[in-house]
């Protein structure tokens, strides 16, 4: 395997509007990433899947791992059933991000719009909540709102707890620069990344490896 520390992949799915890129990157995916495709009723989302499949695909090669096949853990986070390297995905709108490390990883993105404070004080937790509250502007707001939710959800995929983990019971805090939990699930310590690239979106990465890379490696499906 390729000495790593944690590394991060994002691609867009824009190419697989062309029906003929489309089938042959679903050709390439498993069978059960087709089933899985087949499922989905909108087009984008059928995208969605398979390029999630083909990004995590091409991260694990540059890692030196050819072939892969994933099982599940009790919460749904699937994992290499025959390799000791973790990996997470996640996708919004037309983009899917894969980060993997030789720890456990979370992952998330999502696009940004508009602010809802209701559904911050019903599902952030009460010190998140106030933060928000402080902030003078709606800008200040739709920034920090998307970044304490991108945080939050790469912790709980981090500790692979799914919907399981309420979001309002650990809080995400920022002190002198640097971004930490406060939580009581788990005794380790967890760092974070984020990245803000100006396309619209906010993405953040949550490790139990601190040393992240400093780009994103953008990958072209259509070239694939």
């Amino acid at each position: 395997m390729v000495k790593m520390e944690n590394k991060v992949y994002l691609a867009r799915t824009d190419a697989l509007n062309d029906e003929k890129v489309f089938a042959r990157l679903y050709s390439a995916v498993p069978e059960e990433r087709r089933r899985k495709a087949d499922r989905f009723v909108q087009k984008r989302d059928k995208m969605l899947s398979i390029g999630a499949e083909i990004l995590l695909k091409r991260a694990l090669v540059d890692c030196g791992i050819e072939d892969f096949s994933l099982r599940y853990g009790e919460n749904g986070k699937p994992y290499l059933s025959d390799n000791a390297l973790f990996f997470n995905l996640s996708h919004s709108e037309n983009t899917v991000i894969c980060a993997v490390s030789e720890r456990e990883i979370g992952v998330d993105a999502e696009k940004v719009g508009e602010v809802d404070m209701e559904i911050a004080r019903r599902f952030f937790h009460r010190d998140e909540f106030a933060l928000l509250e402080k902030l003078p502007t709606n800008a200040e707001k739709r920034e920090m709102f998307f970044r304490l939710w991108t945080l939050k959800e790469s912790f709980v995929k981090a500790l692979g707890k799914g919907i399981l983990m309420p979001l309002d019971s650990f809080c995400v805090e920022f002190t002198g620069g640097e971004i930490s939990v406060r939580q009581n699930v788990s005794p380790n310590k967890y760092f974070f990344k984020e990245y803000a690239l100006g396309d619209g979106f906010r993405y953040a990465v949550c490790g139990l490896c601190g040393e992240f890379e400093d780009e994103v490696r953008f990958v072209e499906l259509g070239n694939l």
